[in-house]
């Protein structure tokens, strides 16, 4: 396997700019790796929210259920923003290439995002509401800063 890796970083090492283009495509690629692992560790949050959405159907508290219900709805379109989101990546021939600081910048948006989903996990196992309404916000914010920051290039 390592022999056939080889002999395509030779073809491509022939093929002015195609170590960018790869370096970019590899980026894209990591991009939408990471926003699946995001996407896949809301749908466990969605699993706990509707988990939690049975005990208050079971317990007869309709109230709780509702709240647990809305905080499921928000998740899931926020699990969609998340999927559906612009790559952090310009085209090949865009005239606003990305530099490298501004990339470092993609990038510490993509870590912020990926720890606050990370807190709402954890606090979507828990029974607070009020915690896990304010933390999906702050996920919500930091997928809406990235995204900002990511249009600025287009």
């Amino acid at each position: 396997m390592d022999r056939i890796k080889n002999v395509f970083d030779k073809i491509g090492a022939l093929i002015p700019g195609y170590k960018g283009y790869s370096e970019r495509d590899g980026r894209r690629n990591c991009d939408k790796i990471l926003r699946d692992s995001i996407a896949a560790q809301l749908s466990e949050c969605e699993k706990n929210l509707y988990s939690q959405m049975t005990a208050a159907l079971k317990m007869k508290d309709k109230s709780l259920m509702n709240e647990i219900e809305e905080v499921h709805k928000e998740t899931n379109t926020f699990l969609s923003r998340v999927k559906f989101a612009p790559y952090g990546a310009t085209s090949f021939f865009g005239d606003n290439q990305i530099k490298e600081d501004e990339l470092f910048l993609i990038y510490q948006h993509d870590l912020d995002l990926a720890e606050s989903v990370k807190v709402f996990f954890e606090l979507s196992c828990s029974n607070d509401l009020n915690a896990s309404i304010s933390q999906l916000k702050k996920c919500s914010d930091n997928l809406i800063g990235r995204n900002n920051y990511i249009n600025e290039f287009k």
